[in-house]
């Protein structure tokens, strides 16, 4: 494994200094761009309770489905199990958009690590495409 030198510095010839004065970041570009941020997490809290809403109509459903068939039915313990699986990804995708409307980086830390410590499968079917791939490199 290479070791880095992190307080050497390396200035090229080839790349000319950015100049950060060409693009000022006004007060109201910061300011539009939290509440932009915080708009579509509560954006995605509503559609996250409409999930949990809906896993939680099916998850009685099923059980009032099996207790009245006394579980005969293996297909009905399935379903009750996955829908038993959604209610807790639902309410796991809650509460850390619940976070991140005050704290992003903290809502976004507590998902991922609920998904890389208990729920494996549950990447590939809640974490976008775009985050997947960060986690392929976490479970090799």
């Amino acid at each position: 494994m290479p070791i880095y030198d992190i307080f050497e510095t390396k200035e090229s010839e080839e790349d000319p200094p950015v100049d950060l004065s060409s693009t000022p970041c006004s007060r109201k570009d910061r300011l539009f761009s939290i509440l932009t941020v915080r708009v579509l997490f509560f954006l995605l809290l509503i559609a996250d309770v409409c999930w949990a809403l809906y896993s939680l109509t099916l998850f009685t459903l099923f059980l009032t489905v099996n207790l009245v068939s006394f579980f005969k039915f293996r297909r009905g313990c399935q379903q009750l199990r996955k829908q038993w699986i959604a209610i807790k990804r639902s309410a796991v995708c809650g509460v850390a958009l619940a976070v991140s409307l005050f704290s992003p980086a903290l809502g976004i830390m507590i998902a991922c690590s609920y998904f890389l410590m208990y729920d494996k499968t549950g990447i590939q079917e809640v974490v976008p495409t775009s985050l997947q791939h960060q986690f392929e490199e976490f479970l090799k």
